[in-house]
């Protein structure tokens, strides 16, 4: 691992921890810095801010779960990534449940829009969505978050395997022609 991402790793574990004593809200950088043995100008040198380091956390998560795939945004892939979540819900929990104007969920819709939207474009040769496509992938992106959120906090009682097919199965059908997804969920 490059010296970069274990100083990454260092903040994340730390975060971690932290999180499972107090509320999300609570953490400063400060402390989280003084616990990692490293001043604040190494933190803000790899993030933005705490929501950064939240987020990076489940992109690393995320694409963990890509390592043993064969391909982009498979049905495996998304049921690894919700194990993953699954396993440190705790943490996810905590993130997801700040409302703040950094909120983690802002950057992980941001992310996935990002995603569907360069899907989009490549898999249609456009270069700006339309509006009916631009709203898929913003609606599929929202209700997945949202969902996920829920479904981490214990309101909707699924394995990670039933809740990765039934947000394959009501994806917008052109989302899931650009990700190249088929068949039956």
């Amino acid at each position: 691992m490059a010296l970069g991402n274990m100083t990454k790793q260092l903040f994340a574990d730390e975060l971690i921890r932290m999180v499972s004593a107090l509320p999300f809200d609570k953490i400063r950088v400060g402390e989280l810095c003084r616990r990692c043995g490293a001043d604040r100008r190494t933190f803000y040198y790899h993030f933005i801010d705490k929501y950064d380091l939240a987020a990076w956390i489940f992109l690393q998560d995320y694409i963990a779960s890509l390592e043993s795939e064969q391909g982009f945004y498979t049905l495996q892939h998304n049921i690894n990534t919700l194990e993953r979540m699954y396993n440190n819900r705790s943490f996810y929990k905590a993130v997801f449940s700040d409302n703040s104007q950094n909120a983690v969920r802002s950057y992980i819709y941001r992310y996935f829009c990002d995603l569907g939207t360069d899907a989009m474009k490549k898999h249609f040769h456009i270069e700006v969505l339309p509006a009916d496509l631009d709203y898929a992938v913003r609606s599929h992106a929202y209700a997945c978050i949202g969902l996920t959120f829920e479904w981490l906090r214990g309101e909707l009682n699924y394995t990670p395997e039933q809740f990765a097919r039934l947000q394959y199965r009501f994806m917008p059908q052109q989302l899931k022609d650009a990700y190249g997804i088929s068949g039956v969920f």
